[in-house]
């Protein structure tokens, strides 16, 4: 075949000005955002202060409700403990003395409260006085009245008569008040800040905002027109030599990095026409190569058949005079030549095996492309049934699950279903009967048609390999066989566009499985549809 014309030697390429100079991308880009980016940020500054600033004033005008309410409820506390106490030295009824009890109770209580949650220390002074001035009402004067009423009524409103208590609570009132006073004071100081800073961020938020618009807008417009410019100018480069002018000259846009970029286009370009002299020259050489590869293969094809399906003549003769040697002369030569003659017809055994494995395998891999409707189930029960003998030899137990039909060669499905079923009964475990179950199952866009055993199982090192031509794990007394099986179940489910698989437990079992596209032809029956059958 004649070799392909190289093309001419394109022009030197190149981009018009030499070195690229000009502004960056990043400088036309953000330089004119400088301005309203620094806008935004004091912005969000100002925001942030206003929000802290507000957020401060919501914390104190909540505590000071906070403790207003607790001082509301001291003064309360200090009601029920006048009323119920006045009550008992009245009546001398003790039943009011449990609702003072509570009051002091409760007085304690809010007055811990409201320690914690102290403003000032001018305020906990505040407070400390007043929980003294009337714990010593409650232990005094209160205390007292309350031991005289149980003696005589006579007793105790001379006690009252002198005016002490009244003194002592006006004044433990008094002291809240002035503490209501303050606090009220805190309150409207934290609620008049926060208006005031709400109302500044009302107005400067909004005309912030218009100012950062518009100089957004007027940014944005610089660098859309520069960069604009500088593409389009880049683009009509790149498009001339898209279109094969390699000799012309990009053109200096302006912007650093299109005409560093520009640059490499070029040297792209000239590596790219490089490319595509070597391509040609190769592409001429690969299909003169591919030529002789397709007729190698063919005739190896053919030699592989030719060879294996000549030599099963030979062989049958070989096998047919040994053994008719060994009916005919059977003991009446000595032991060795009875030894040498049954090694003769077992050798001979195996090389058919081979030699019919390796047909086998030359027929899947060479088999044209066929696509028809395969009832799996059907097919599944052939199998088995053609397995009856072995099956009844191994007491296994086979049990075939609800099958599609799929769209596929009939003859390579059988070898696929038929192998991974014979090694399912070939390699079982030696203290139990083989337990063998074919199933399938939809996934996205395929059908998985499942062969699980309770066999010897596999090792996991091994998934890969017992694929292989050829490949065994055991030696050839151990187990009989060619080791071509699980090549061929490969190539007739790669020759269906699926896949072939391996889980196994060594000691348990293994579960081989092989994948075949979902063809809308290939309807599986609802699951029940098909009956359970077990051999």
């Amino acid at each position: 075949m004649s070799a392909a014309v190289p093309p001419p030697a394109p022009p030197p390429l190149s981009v018009a000005g030499g070195r690229p100079r000009g502004a960056t991308l990043s400088g036309l880009i953000l330089g004119p955002l400088l301005a309203p980016v620094l806008l935004l940020v004091l912005l969000a500054a100002a925001a942030l202060y206003g929000a802290q600033v507000n957020g401060q004033s919501v914390q104190e005008v909540t505590g000071s409700q906070t403790r207003l309410g607790l001082i509301r409820s001291l003064e309360s506390d200090i009601v029920n403990l006048e009323n119920s106490q006045r009550g008992f030295v009245i009546t001398g009824d003790d039943s009011y003395l449990e609702p003072y009890a509570r009051a002091r109770a409760s007085f304690t209580r809010d007055v811990g409260r409201l320690r914690g949650q102290a403003a000032t220390a001018r305020q906990l002074g505040n407070l400390e006085s007043l929980n003294a001035e009337v714990q010593a009402w409650a232990t005094g004067t209160a205390a007292q009245e309350i031991a005289a009423r149980r003696r005589s009524l006579a007793g105790a409103a001379a006690l009252v008569a002198e005016g002490s208590g009244r003194r002592q609570l006006a004044q433990a009132r008094e002291r809240l008040g002035v503490m209501v006073e303050n606090e009220n004071r805190r309150l409207a100081a934290a609620l008049d800040r926060s208006r005031r800073t709400l109302r500044a961020v009302q107005w400067g938020a909004p005309v912030g905002a218009l100012l950062c618009a518009a100089l957004l807008v007027w940014a944005s417009r610089r660098s859309a027109r520069t960069v604009s410019r500088g593409v389009q100018d880049f683009t009509r480069g790149v498009e001339a030599l898209a279109a094969g002018h390699y000799g012309r000259p990009l053109t200096r846009t302006g912007v650093r990095e299109l005409d560093v970029l520009g640059g490499q286009f070029v040297g792209m370009a000239q590596a790219v026409q490089e490319r595509e002299r070597a391509l040609a020259e190769a592409g001429e050489a690969l299909r003169e190569s591919n030529v002789n590869l397709s007729r190698s293969n063919r005739e190896l094809e053919r030699f592989a058949y030719v060879a294996s399906h000549d030599l099963q003549e030979p062989l049958r003769t070989i096998g047919s005079y040994t053994e008719l040697l060994a009916r005919r002369y059977g003991g009446q030569l000595d032991a060795r030549a009875d030894q040498y003659i049954a090694f003769t017809i077992s050798a001979t055994q195996r090389l058919k095996n081979l030699i019919q494995d390796l047909l086998a395998f030359s027929r899947v891999r060479s088999a044209k492309p066929v696509r028809a409707p395969v009832d799996l189930a059907e097919l599944s029960a052939q199998i088995v049934g053609d397995l009856e003998t072995k099956v009844a030899e191994t007491g296994a137990v086979v049990e075939l699950g609800p099958l599609p039909t799929v769209q596929g060669s009939a003859e390579l499905l059988r070898h696929m279903l038929q192998n991974l079923l014979t090694n399912a009964l070939k390699f079982r475990a030696p203290d139990r009967a083989p337990h063998v179950t074919v199933g399938a199952r939809r996934e996205a866009g395929r059908w998985v048609v499942s062969v699980a055993d309770n066999g010897i199982g596999i090792e996991p090192q091994y998934f890969g390999r017992i694929f292989g031509v050829f490949e065994r794990l055991h030696a050839n007394d151990a187990y009989e066989g060619s080791g071509i099986g699980l090549a061929v179940t490969r190539s007739a489910a790669e020759h269906h566009g699926g896949e072939v698989w391996v889980d196994s437990v060594p000691g348990e079992g293994s579960i081989f499985s092989f994948s075949l596209p979902d063809a809308p032809s290939g309807a599986a029956p609802p699951s029940g549809d098909l009956p359970h059958e077990s051999h």
